[in-house]
């Protein structure tokens, strides 16, 4: 299977029936492509030669849930007793990873997978921003900012306006500041819902059956979570209802639910709104200068791929030639690209509370387009 992604392309074999749904699952809103298969890609993802491997240097779980391991040459990451080798990103593309059969390929997309995709993409002057998209009345918007600052809420409230969907959570800017998809679910929480009512409606059947468990199981565990401060099973408790309480949509899913087939391919960049959490409960948009928007945006996105940045300091645990500080000089050159790709882009310093009702921060960005 291959996959044209904007500047990358990513070819994945063998694969069985069920892998490759997987595969497509994991990829939307991308589709196989029915050419160029023989071509070289940018990342390859091949089965494992038959052969007896021998690790000399296992790396245990350091409070991150992993295991690495090293055979003389090349650093594997374990999930059981298969195992996938971890490319030399220093090298340069192709990026190469050999997986054992049975080695989950959502476990691959979501430690390393992903990532390297990005640092792809970069090589070839692309860059994956985090931030959530959509097109709103012919304008493309970016909402960007720290973990949990409410972008994929506030996108959701553009869509409730009428916007069209781009992308979640990281989105793609090429040249001319187009902006494009990038292949992740969409996480829906449900506290969100009541201020989305075209979205609470058409919510699909196992999403809104999730929502609903987890509506149940809140109910439930709360004298648990209300005592969580005093012992481990409070906690736990917490932690299982947290989880629960957000349901994952596929991209085409999302985009179906605002009533297109997939999510729009590309789309002129006009406006990057930083979302900036504060304590009060006021709400605020304005226009702004880039002069530390960039450096926060770059940084941001080197702290969302901590934990792949950490897969690879286990690699210069083990290979002393891998350069340090690979993160740093990959935000630099994100911050460089950025200050080219949004030259001629408005930018908003929006300023709100989290949660929060997000259709009043969409009616404040709407409002400065």
């Amino acid at each position: 299977m291959r996959f044209e992604l904007p500047g990358v392309s990513l070819r994945l074999e063998p694969l069985d029936e069920r892998e490759r749904r997987v595969v497509c699952a994991e990829l939307d809103p991308y589709v196989p492509s029915e050419t160029g298969h023989d071509d070289q890609s940018d990342v390859e993802v091949v089965k494992a030669g038959a052969r007896s491997r021998r690790f000399v240097d296992i790396q245990n779980p350091s409070r991150d849930g992993r295991v690495t391991a090293f055979d003389g040459s090349v650093l594997y990451f374990l999930d059981g007793s298969r195992a996938c080798s971890i490319p030399r990103l220093d090298t340069g593309a192709p990026f190469r990873f050999e997986r054992d059969p049975g080695f989950p390929l959502p476990t691959l997309m979501r430690a390393a997978l992903r990532p390297t995709l990005q640092l792809a993409m970069l090589s070839h002057d692309l860059l994956a921003v985090h931030g959530s998209a959509v097109e709103h009345d012919g304008r493309g918007i970016v909402v960007a900012g720290w973990s949990e600052s409410g972008k994929t809420e506030a996108a959701l409230a553009l869509l409730e306006r009428g916007g069209r969907f781009v992308s979640d959570k990281w989105t793609i800017v090429a040249p001319e500041a187009r902006i494009s998809p990038f292949p992740i679910s969409v996480g829906i929480r449900r506290w969100v819902l009541p201020f989305l009512p075209r979205l609470r409606r058409e919510l699909p059947r196992a999403a809104r059956a999730q929502l609903l468990a987890a509506a149940a199981a809140s109910a439930t565990t709360r004298p648990l979570r209300r005592a969580r401060g005093s012992g481990k099973i409070g906690h736990a408790a917490a932690t299982a209802v947290a989880l629960a309480d957000r349901a994952a949509l596929r991209p085409s899913q999302l985009a179906r639910a605002y009533g297109a087939d997939r999510p729009l391919s590309s789309a002129r960049l006009d406006t990057l709104a930083f979302l900036t959490t504060v304590s009060d409960r006021d709400v605020s948009a304005r226009t702004t200068d880039a002069s530390t928007l960039f450096r926060r945006l770059a940084r941001s996105a080197s702290y969302e791929r901590r934990p792949f940045f950490d897969l690879l300091r286990r690699m210069r645990f083990v290979l002393p030639d891998v350069p340090a500080e690979f993160d740093v000089r990959v935000e630099r050159r994100e911050e460089e690209l950025l200050a080219q790709r949004l030259d001629a882009v408005q930018l908003l310093d929006v300023r709100a509370p989290f949660p929060t009702d997000p259709r009043v921060v969409a009616d404040a960005i709407a409002a400065c387009l």
